[in-house]
């Protein structure tokens, strides 16, 4: 998704531009069963850009892929986009190994935070060999809608006009942080009963469900706050979403909450704060790379180092009186100053300029 949004981009510079699609890493990641949520006449114009000839010599390669691929290229210039969620890049990449890929003269790593870039600063890639390009949100995609584009959305959910929505959207992954967010929640809902949780994973692509840390919750200290009324409020959606679907429910949620442990970027917080949903992020970590007050508030974490592994560990007590705050004053966080905070830093116009300024030689 972030190479689609970059070529998107980049077929307006003046550059001679071709691409083409490595195998994915595993066979679920297919158009047919998890398309990208693109309407067809983009998709069209994506697939419009030529592939290169056999042995054809370039200025410039770029690969974003996994794993890393660090091997020769037929270009002056070889750029790796990579990303280091727990600073650890070991057993990542193929085609090199850490002890000489760092020494390549044409080598140069693109990543898209300082958490991340610390992880290949670790490994020995030197401080100018490694770029940081944050990704960006799609703000002709992601942007507000009127209240009843949201009260017919809320109403196919099953979700009433005074409900207020806490959401969280990706890969269920424990270093997601869901279990923090689950059990957050169920404190919450004993003051607060009109609030709601959807989880919206991507079981399609990473085979984890949400609900699996519902079930892992049940089996901890914080069980005794599970009850029927707290479960039924907690909805699980693991159907693809249209991109279009994708905008209506950041537009719905009251608050966007991503208590996570451990992540390269984290995109989705940006896209619902394109759309002037406040948000609730871990603080320390990747999205301090974009983070900004009028998006909404930061849950305080401490760093955990384990084994060859760093992340962060969120604060519970932090992480309960961050929506706190936004459940006793939302519309002190919602709204224009964060749309323009985003749209000017962080639109994919904005940050793919940055890539294609680096690149150039």
């Amino acid at each position: 998704m972030v190479n689609q949004y970059q070529l998107l981009q980049l077929i307006n510079y003046p550059i001679k531009l071709k691409h083409k699609d490595i195998t994915f890493y595993e066979e679920i990641w297919n158009k047919l069963e998890n398309s990208n949520g693109f309407s067809e006449s983009i998709n069209d114009i994506i697939d419009s850009i030529p592939s290169p000839d056999k042995d054809e010599i370039f200025d410039v390669t770029y690969r974003i892929t996994y794993p890393f691929n660090f091997g020769k290229s037929n270009s002056k210039k070889l750029f790796v986009f990579g990303t280091a969620e727990t600073k650890n890049i070991e057993n990542r990449f193929i085609n090199g190994n850490l002890n000489n890929s760092y020494k390549k003269e044409d080598l140069e790593i693109v990543t898209p935070s300082n958490w991340s870039k610390e992880g290949f600063l670790i490994h020995g890639f030197d401080e100018h060999q490694v770029h940081v390009i944050p990704h960006g949100a799609d703000i002709k995609n992601f942007f507000p809608v009127s209240s009843n584009q949201k009260t017919s959305f809320r109403k196919n959910l099953s979700i009433n006009e005074n409900d207020f929505i806490i959401s969280n959207v990706g890969g269920m992954t424990n270093n997601k942080g869901i279990d923090y967010l689950l059990v957050a929640f169920s404190i919450l809902k004993q003051k607060y009963e009109n609030i709601k949780l959807i989880l919206k994973d991507q079981s399609n692509l990473y085979k984890v469900k949400g609900n699996i840390h519902l079930e892992q919750m049940k089996k901890t200290k914080y069980n005794r706050y599970l009850n029927d009324k707290v479960i039924k409020d907690i909805l699980f959606i693991s159907k693809n979403l249209s991109i279009k679907d994708l905008n209506l429910l950041y537009n719905i949620t009251n608050c966007y909450v991503s208590p996570y442990r451990s992540e390269g970027f984290n995109l989705p917080p940006l896209e619902a704060a394109a759309c002037g949903t406040p948000i609730v992020v871990t603080k320390g970590g990747s999205t301090d790379e974009y983070f900004h007050p009028t998006l909404g508030l930061q849950i305080d974490s401490e760093i955990i180092k384990k084994e060859k592994i760093v992340y962060l560990k969120p604060k519970i007590d932090s992480l309960i009186q961050c929506i706190s705050k936004i459940i006793e004053n939302p519309f002190h966080y919602r709204g224009g100053q964060g749309i323009k905070f985003v749209s000017k830093n962080f639109s994919w116009e904005k940050v793919t300029n940055d890539l294609y300024n680096l690149m150039k030689i």
